[in-house]
């Protein structure tokens, strides 16, 4: 780059100097301005017009008042919106359909439709621009002191978005932190829910739509009561003795062996088999001698047959034919006949399956309506009676002596047990296998295709 000439310079000096003069002027110009309005006092500065002249406003007034004075030829006010012919077409049309009163409601609704559409776009704009909306009852926070600032801090409102963060609101420090926010602050983040497929969503809907009643708690036996009526303490004992008798059964059930030996029959025939083995080796001579006889006798060979006796052993096999034919004839016709005796037989065995389907869809109606949890103690003795729990029920001499003190009466049962033989019935829970685990001795083999539960070979 070439070097820079003088006259450049000079002349950029001389425009920041006009710049830097024209400045001080107008700063001179303000300040003597500032300085003639200060040293005036304020009855020169504020003077009352004592005199009425024409402003802007009383000009436009008289001009509004001149137009509105104003007539025409016929005498009546000139008007801003003529009618068209096919205006006054369709007045007369309203008028001659709806009549007078008619036409002036119409005209009232749509003017009132009119002024809320008008309404709605003023508040729509007014939203648009921003204009901050607020709580008429809500209470204004406090003011903040004159040349203090007021700190403003985040605190966490409404429920965590998907991502694990609330809603943040400002205010100020000096506001107490509501409780609410401050304990969802320290939630864990909620997890959304999953997605469920249509296929599971129906399978839902249809579980739902079958499920079983369910009686949570079942209504005591009235026998069971700390002072029973005679009678029905006697009939909680029968149940209660019920569940027992059919433990004492499962158990000794369980306890017997296999098999009680070897029976009277098997043991006579073990003592007389000697005797049976001589009357045996007898027959077995006879049955020899006997066989060698018959294999001594001479067959004899069938000879080749004549024309006559072929022609007699057709006829014999037609006749024998013809003689089926006439007999299944016989029996179809006689079947024909006897068509009502059939379709009697066919009704009365379809009414009776009828029947009978109809009493087994009464039956599942009826088992499906019985609530889960009733009778609990009757179906654990019936499913498992060894392991079944008594029936709280208490004897005649443990109910205090017929006084029906509470004080001396025996407690009986278990409220944990209830409940969880409720919930077991209501196929809320499941109880563990008591049978125990499954002990092998032996070394356990390679693997082999097809042979699922012999895994050990004893040795």
């Amino acid at each position: 780059m070439g070097k820079r000439s003088k006259s450049g310079a000079s002349r950029r000096q001389q425009k920041r100097a006009a710049e830097t003069y024209k400045e001080l002027e107008e700063v001179q110009i303000e300040q003597s301005d500032q300085q003639r309005v200060q040293s005036k006092a304020d009855e020169e500065l504020f003077v009352l017009d004592t005199n009425r002249n024409e402003t802007a406003a009383s000009l436009k007034a008289a001009a509004r008042a001149k137009n509105n004075k104003k007539k025409g030829e016929d005498g009546s006010k000139k008007r801003k919106y003529e009618p068209s012919e096919k205006d006054m077409r369709q007045i007369k049309k309203v008028l001659e359909v709806h009549g007078q009163k008619g036409a002036i409601d119409l005209a009232e609704k749509g003017q009132a439709k009119l002024q809320q559409k008008r309404i709605v776009k003023r508040m729509a704009g007014m939203a648009k621009a921003g204009k901050p909306t607020f709580d008429l009852w809500d209470e204004a926070p406090a003011p903040a002191a004159a040349g203090k600032r007021t700190k403003m801090v985040a605190v966490p409102v409404g429920k965590p978005a998907m991502g694990g963060t609330n809603p943040v609101a400002l205010v100020p420090k000096e506001t107490p932190l509501p409780a609410s926010s401050i304990d969802s602050a320290f939630d864990a983040p909620a997890q959304p829910a999953p997605k469920l497929s249509n296929k599971q969503l129906k399978a839902r809907r249809h579980a739902q739509a079958n499920a079983k009643p369910q009686l949570a708690v079942e209504i005591a036996h009235p026998g069971q009561s700390y002072h029973p009526d005679r009678e029905q303490h006697q009939d909680a004992i029968g149940e209660a003795l019920s569940i027992e008798i059919r433990r004492n059964e499962a158990e000794e059930y369980k306890s017997k062996p296999i098999s009680d030996g070897m029976s009277s029959f098997t043991k006579e025939f073990i003592v007389g088999s000697d005797s049976e083995e001589e009357s045996s080796d007898e027959e077995e001579e006879e049955e020899e001698v006997s066989a060698g006889a018959v294999s001594m006798q001479l067959i004899k060979k069938k000879g080749k047959l004549t024309r006559a006796q072929r022609n007699k052993q057709k006829r014999a096999k037609a006749e024998e034919t013809a003689l089926k034919e006439r007999k299944l004839r016989k029996q179809f016709m006689h079947q024909i006949n006897e068509a009502h005796i059939h379709n009697k037989a066919v009704k009365k065995a379809e009414k009776e399956q009828a029947e009978r389907q109809l009493e087994l869809t009464k039956l599942r109606n009826e088992k499906r309506a019985q609530p889960l949890g009733k009778d609990v103690w009757g179906t654990v003795s019936q499913k498992d009676p060894i392991r079944a729990p008594s029936l709280p029920v208490a004897l005649t001499e443990e109910l205090g002596g017929g006084n029906g003190g509470l004080r001396t009466v025996t407690p009986k049962g278990s409220l944990v047990t209830d409940r969880l033989e409720s919930m077991v019935s209501r196929n809320m829970i499941q109880k563990k296998k008591g049978d125990g685990r499954r002990i092998v001795q032996g070394k356990r083999r390679p693997k082999v295709r097809g042979a699922q539960g012999t895994e050990y070979l004893l040795v």
